[in-house]
């Protein structure tokens, strides 16, 4: 088939198979598709729903998250997360040919900021074993401080891309108020919990 022939909204896979006259091939790939997609769903709430608690056990989320079920299992992390997730349900009811592009944008915007802040302590972090305020690590970064400068510098240019693209901008909205929300989250964890600065790792300790 030509890549012409393809057609909004129908799946490559499944019109590739219809085409060379294979219809059940278009029934096992949506079936792996589905289930591919259930189980990433699965896994996402199992995770995010340990990781809440985690964070209320260590006094940096509502206590709320901390408690269990009587099967053991962190339910009010998990429903918050199903609660999350459905938000991309009613999406795709309300505006079904914007959804996903929200969506993506929701993803983009928080691996941008995950690397930013990753990158961003590693420059700090470098920046103190120079110092001397911390121990080196025995496993370096190749190049240190600089390519974590490099990255940085080509996430603001895609940045800059996505903020070109209207399609698109509305991955730096998300940004944008995840930057607020977590803000204001942090001076509220500092206000209640005023040590939390002075916390490290005891496993980083070790590092180096």
């Amino acid at each position: 088939m030509k890549w012409t022939e393809f057609a909004p909204g129908v799946s490559p896979f499944v019109e590739a198979f219809a085409k060379i006259g294979i219809p059940a091939g278009a029934g096992i790939v949506n079936f792996v598709v589905l289930t591919a997609a259930l189980s990433s769903c699965n896994s996402g709430m199992y995770s995010t729903g340990r990781m809440l608690r985690t964070l209320a056990d260590n006094g940096e989320a509502p206590k709320v998250f901390s408690r269990l079920s009587a099967s053991k299992t962190p339910a009010t992390g998990i429903t918050i997360s199903v609660a999350f997730m459905g938000i991309g349900v009613v999406l795709n009811y309300v505006v079904p040919e914007k959804a996903f592009g929200y969506v993506t944008s929701v993803a983009t915007a928080a691996g941008i900021w995950t690397w930013l802040m990753i990158l961003i302590s590693h420059v700090l972090y470098r920046r103190a074993v120079d110092a001397g305020r911390l121990p080196a690590s025995s496993f370096p970064a190749p190049g240190g401080a600089k390519c974590s400068w490099i990255a940085i510098a080509f996430l603001l240019f895609v940045t800059g891309l996505i903020a070109y693209d209207p399609d698109s901008r509305v991955c730096l909205y998300v940004m944008a108020g995840w930057t607020v929300a977590l803000a204001a989250g942090w001076f509220v964890l500092k206000s209640r919990n005023p040590q939390i600065t002075e916390r490290r790792d005891p496993e980083f300790e070790k590092v180096g």
